[in-house]
């Protein structure tokens, strides 16, 4: 209010008279608005009077007398200032009087001095506005509570159509969930996924009749003689008439290597002779090397260790008169490409080094993959898979074989030497793929 009277005396001077303030509220209902500072002022002008002046009486109570109605027939001027200060937004109504009314005669006076009987006519008429306000806002709040009330039967149905649409939805992606034949079923719970899975079953779809599909046995029969048919296998021929052999095991760290290469080794002397003679040239962990060492004393066969690629054809040329000569290299990071730069400038192709990668069964199919991958750099001949008694489901192997091409050499299932290195046919292969552990049923 302090700021209004501020602003009335700079618009209109130091003389101007307040006549009427008020609080108008804008907005819905006149409660939600910004509030408004009303002020109503006048200046006198103090020009000559006229004759036929008269003053007109105060309006009944329960009005509002304005400065337009007490000065209206003499054609006074209004003009309305909207401004805001200190936050509040206060709108003046001056009246610039043009007439000959005296404001500082003694009728105008007495009227501008009747304070009370405007006040309680304004204060009334507030009051009256804001009781219809009250009654207004009453009425919405009534009209929210029957809403209210209303509200949990609408819940009820919502929810009603909600279980309709979910059933409806449950429905349809049972509809969209593919179903395997027997056939997929007995091949997942072994292993055998994606591309050899399809192949096999699509054949089983041509060939089993409706009944066949119903007999565990003949489709257990059935994947038998297709992983039989899938599957590649070559050992190496060791044969007394033939040229020296020449076997180097590669891999990733910790897939066996060494171990694979001693039950060779042994393997060899029980079913050949003993001409055999093993290499190493992992100098990165001294118990590969004495490891290696003492698989050569138990069997009284040549170790011999190397550094570098010369050293490595020095030692293959020393025994030249062996049958075999085993070599067992250090573990790859198959993402290390100086690594797989360093094992490829030992096995240079003129030393005619057949290259036999080793891979962990129990690893996963993709990182078995990404691992064929990088060590193909270094040349693959055949695999060895390893750990085959770590595995819960072995069609992994079928899996890899089939995607590299790269025929399987050997499996082992253990730590023994020799008894843990498995002789391999493609039969024998698909019945361990079919035998191992007998699937996972539940899965």
């Amino acid at each position: 209010m302090a700021s209004g009277l501020k602003l009335v005396r700079k618009e209109l001077g130091p003389d101007a008279l307040i006549l009427s303030t008020r609080t108008v509220r804008n907005g819905k209902l006149g409660l939600l608005g910004k509030p408004t500072i009303e002020i109503t002022a006048a200046i006198d002008t103090n020009w000559p009077r006229e004759e036929n002046t008269t003053i007109q009486e105060p309006a009944a109570a329960g009005r509002p007398t304005s400065p337009s109605r007490i000065f209206g027939r003499t054609g006074s001027k209004k003009k309305r200032i909207n401004t805001t200060v200190g936050g509040d937004d206060i709108q003046l109504d001056y009246s610039g009087n043009e007439t000959s009314d005296d404001l500082n005669s003694k009728e105008a006076r007495q009227l501008l001095t009747m304070s009370p009987t405007p006040k309680r006519s304004s204060q009334s008429t507030a009051d009256t506005a804001l009781r219809n306000e009250v009654d207004e806002l009453k009425g919405l709040v009534q009209q929210l509570a029957a809403q209210l009330a209303d509200k949990p039967a609408y819940n009820e149905g919502e929810e009603q159509g909600q279980d309709t649409f979910n059933s409806a939805l449950r429905d349809r992606l049972s509809q969209m969930k593919p179903v395997r034949d027997p056939v997929s079923e007995l091949l997942h719970r072994h292993g055998i996924e994606g591309e050899p899975a399809r192949t096999i079953a699509a054949v089983a779809a041509e060939q089993l009749t409706q009944d066949d599909l119903k007999d565990k046995g003949k489709i257990r029969r059935f994947a038998l003689r297709a992983i039989e048919s899938l599957v590649e296998v070559r050992p190496p021929a060791f044969q007394k008439t033939k040229a020296q052999s020449r076997i180097a095991l590669i891999g990733p760290t910790g897939v066996g290597k060494t171990t694979t290469l001693a039950k060779l080794a042994a393997h060899y002397l029980g079913n050949h002779s003993n001409s055999v003679a093993m290499i190493t040239i992992d100098t990165y962990r001294i118990a590969a090397v004495e490891q290696l060492k003492v698989y050569g004393e138990i069997m009284h066969l040549p170790v011999d260790v190397v550094i570098s690629p010369d050293q490595l054809e020095e030692a293959i040329t020393r025994h030249s008169d062996k049958s075999l000569i085993l070599i067992d290299t250090a573990g790859r990071s198959p993402r290390d490409t100086l690594c797989i730069e360093e094992l490829t400038s030992f096995l240079r192709p003129h030393l005619e080094i057949e290259k036999h990668l080793v891979l962990s069964a129990a690893t996963r199919e993709n990182e078995l993959l990404d691992t064929i991958h990088h060590f193909e750099k270094v040349g693959i001949d055949k695999t060895i898979f390893t750990k085959v008694d770590e595995c819960m489901r072995t069609g992994v192997i079928l899996n890899v074989q089939l995607q590299h091409q790269a025929p399987l050499s050997y499996i082992t299932n253990g730590q023994r030497v020799p008894e843990d290195l498995l002789q391999i046919t493609k039969r024998s292969v698909a019945e361990l793929i079919m035998s191992h552990h007998e699937g996972i049923a539940h899965d």
